[in-house]
């Protein structure tokens, strides 16, 4: 019989298959709460990687505090982590890349003094303005006569006016100090073929 007045003996006496502690549960799910949490952080304000470390080591003592719950919790938070994982990276990307700083991101820091302080549809036609001017630009270099700085095998450098600039030949080699003819730009980059097509 089991001395109720001696709390130690009681325990001593215990059954040994008394049920999980069920805090670590809260715990394991209250971490794993707080991982989503320092995600979405990490979404908003990039810190280099900083606190996306410390969600992963917050989902690690997630799932150990699931085992020490019980062995099926603990396998059961790591196969719902990986399922999980690539879904809520999808959805992060997505939430980063409508946000303020992974639009500023993806348009490659486009934010100038021309368009800080308008909406979002307004900085859109700005940037369009500004890329139909680089295209009317572009357009305005073909057909001009450039000098080849360097052979270009098929990359060099030519320049124009005073400006150096690389260009690709439209084919074969173009020996130094060529005359060119700039015939072709794609995506900021220069075709030119010699003025004189015998001048290889």
């Amino acid at each position: 019989m089991i001395d109720m007045t001696d709390p130690l003996a009681t325990l001593a006496q215990a059954p040994a298959d008394l049920p999980p502690d069920s805090s670590w549960l809260v715990i394991g799910f209250g971490l794993g709460v707080l991982a989503l949490a320092i995600f979405a952080i990490e979404i908003f304000i990039p810190t280099a990687g900083m606190l996306g470390i410390l969600c992963g080591a917050v989902v690690i003592a997630s799932i150990i505090s699931f085992f020490y719950h019980s062995t099926s919790a603990g396998v059961f938070a790591i196969v719902t982590y990986i399922v999980a994982s690539p879904f809520i990276l999808v959805y992060g990307v997505k939430l980063w890349s409508g946000s303020p700083i992974g639009r500023r991101l993806i348009l490659g820091g486009t934010e100038t003094v021309a368009t800080r302080g308008l909406d979002e549809e307004e900085v859109a036609d700005e940037l369009a303005k500004h890329r139909e001017a680089d295209r009317e630009a572009a357009d305005a270099l073909l057909g001009m006569i450039a000098i080849a700085v360097t052979p270009l095998r098929p990359v060099g450098v030519i320049r124009l006016g005073g400006r150096r600039m690389d260009a690709l030949a439209e084919s074969g080699i173009i020996d130094q100090d060529t005359e060119v003819e700039i015939v072709e730009i794609i995506d900021n980059q220069i075709k030119v073929r010699p003025k004189d097509p015998a001048a290889r």
